[in-house]
């Protein structure tokens, strides 16, 4: 009989057969020995409680049962709460009044017909164009209507409830209903999660499909001659790289975690199976935004400063990072019995620190480095967190509600930033406000100009603001041209467009350097404005300044 196979409990039945007393139960005499340690055990097919640490799966085999999905109101409490946390978390501010300038790119890519956004992403973008499909759809579906931050956001905010799901799916799966809502709660409530959840943006859908691989890969590891599980990793995979292409440094993580939890080779190699097909449905993006890295030029090589923001955006600064770093150390010094082949500490470890340490390392000799790329580092954390509270409730002489109180302090700690990331300027500019200048000053009559033609997304987001004022260096559209912000007239025809204009409304950075507006188009915009206008008015507001020229002495 194997050894995994259940003992009946008293009273169980068999199919087919009468129910006959057992020891203990009236009427029923104690067998011989009974009470001696000897136990009798039912056969296959009965049903009963399985040992600890083990559960049936469909085929027979032995799984991971520590999380025990379903049994009871611990267990359905450890996954509902971190959703609803995650929900209120990320409704509350989500409507900040403004698109920030890559989320404004999300609205203009977004929301061109279909075959003017593959052409565009020929050229820009192509690492976010999956991405930019499923908003399509969405705008598609709903309309994008005269607001349309909160409709842009929804997305990543579905996506960062169905990631704390996740986290806490898979720490109740390989901890206990403690260590998945703690870690759940953990992810929904941190600061640079909530960020990321009202953003116009692919990185809370990346760390949404990197939980769902990392779920996936427990099963399989569980199960390894189950090809479903192994083919919804490797859709995992590829869905992640296709949302953004460095999410493939999650890989790395889980080389290492299979590697640690010794899994044996027939599972290394049906993993690196898996991750060879999910890399191969990403390659084609990769490859176009190979041809795209300008894109990225203007990332600095990052410092030993960059590596310690990121430690302090993802797990926090003063005594909530050594609360943090505590909760981490409980979960990797705890020995909590392993029911499954992968224990959380060893999934949870890798997945903090390496895809951050590999881009890191990466940029220092091509800069790609922004912490927005691994934000599905927080899952990691998270389960760390979540492991050690569930850990320092169990220690001798504490009661068991004593890993509720290092993540509220977590949470408490973390009050401060969680009101500073709703705030507009937690952005790196208003384009909304910019566009409100023009608005209500503009004129009949008037042209606008932007420095450089990049800023023109103020436009693409808020094109009522910009209705009365002509775009004269306009040559054609983005969407016509497939490019990101349009294609300009040659220096000498924008300044024949602009004419004997009396106003002209200028868009560019708050402080924009020389180098940025060194094309001859900007140099022929800026010789006209000093020779022929006077500024009368400049309004600075977060990222932008906008400016007012009127002709001559007028």
């Amino acid at each position: 009989m194997d050894s995994h196979i259940a003992r009946s409990a008293p009273g169980a039945t068999l199919r087919g057969e009468k129910d006959v007393p057992s020891p203990g139960r009236a009427g029923g005499k104690p067998s011989p020995g009974a009470g001696k340690g000897k136990r009798e055990e039912s056969p296959p097919g009965a049903s009963g409680k399985l040992f600890p640490g083990t559960r049936a799966g469909a085929s027979g085999e032995p799984s991971s049962g520590v999380g025990k999905p379903g049994v009871g109101w611990a267990a359905r409490l450890a996954v509902v709460v971190p959703v609803g946390v995650a929900l209120v978390a990320g409704v509350w501010g989500i409507g900040r009044g403004s698109l920030w300038q890559d989320e404004a790119t999300t609205l203009a890519l977004a929301g061109r017909p279909l075959p003017q956004l593959w052409d565009t992403l020929g050229t820009v973008d192509a690492v976010h164009g999956v991405y930019y499909l499923l908003v399509h759809v969405l705008l598609g579906v709903a309309g994008a209507g005269p607001s349309p931050e909160v409709l842009l956001r929804v997305p990543s905010l579905l996506a960062t409830a169905g990631a704390a799901l996740g986290v806490a799916v898979v720490g109740r799966r390989l901890g206990s209903p403690a260590a998945g809502l703690f870690a759940g709660t953990a992810y929904a409530l941190a600061p640079v999660v909530v960020y990321h959840a009202q953003e116009a943006r692919s990185f809370a859908l990346v760390a949404a499909a990197v939980v769902l691989a990392c779920y996936l890969l427990v099963r399989a590891a569980e199960q390894p001659r189950r090809l479903r599980w192994w083919a919804g990793y490797a859709a995992a995979v590829a869905l992640a790289c296709l949302l953004n292409l460095f999410a493939a440094f999650f890989l790395l993580a889980h080389a290492v975690t299979l590697a640690a939890c010794r899994v044996g080779f027939a599972v290394l190699w049906r993993w690196a199976v898996a991750c060879l097909a999910g890399l191969l449905c990403a390659a084609p993006v990769g490859w176009i935004a190979y041809g795209q890295q300008d894109q990225v030029s203007h990332l600095d090589v990052p410092t030993w400063a960059t590596a310690g923001a990121l430690v302090t955006r993802f797990a926090g600064g003063g005594v909530l990072l050594a609360v943090t770093g505590v909760l981490a150390g409980l979960a990797v010094l705890h020995r909590a019995d392993r029911a499954g082949p992968v224990g959380l500490p060893l999934l949870a470890l890798p997945l903090a620190v390496l895809p951050p340490a590999a881009l890191l390392l990466i940029s220092q000799a091509h800069p790609f480095y922004a912490d927005r790329y691994v934000l599905y580092s927080m899952l990691g954390l998270s389960w760390l967190i979540g492991a050690g509270a569930a850990a320092g409730a169990r220690l001798p002489r504490l009661p068991a509600v004593a890993g509720v109180l290092p993540v509220a302090l977590v949470a408490g700690l973390g009050l401060p930033a969680q009101e500073q990331v709703r705030r507009i300027d937690s952005r790196p500019d208003d384009p909304a406000a910019a566009a409100r200048l023009v608005g209500q000053g503009a004129r009949p009559g008037d042209v606008v100009l932007f420095l450089p033609s990049v800023r023109r997304l103020v436009a693409e987001a808020y094109p009522v603001e910009f209705r009365h004022a002509r775009d004269a260096a306009l040559k054609l559209s983005g969407p016509a041209s497939g490019t990101l912000a349009g294609r300009e007239l040659p220096p000498e025809d924008i300044v024949a467009s602009i004419g004997d204009a009396p106003r002209i409304w200028t868009v560019s950075r708050s402080h924009a350097a020389d180098a940025d507006l060194s094309s001859s188009r900007d140099r022929a915009k800026r010789d006209l404005l000093r020779d022929d206008y006077r500024q009368v008015r400049v309004t600075r507001v977060l990222g932008y300044a906008v400016r007012l020229y009127e002709r001559g002495d007028g």
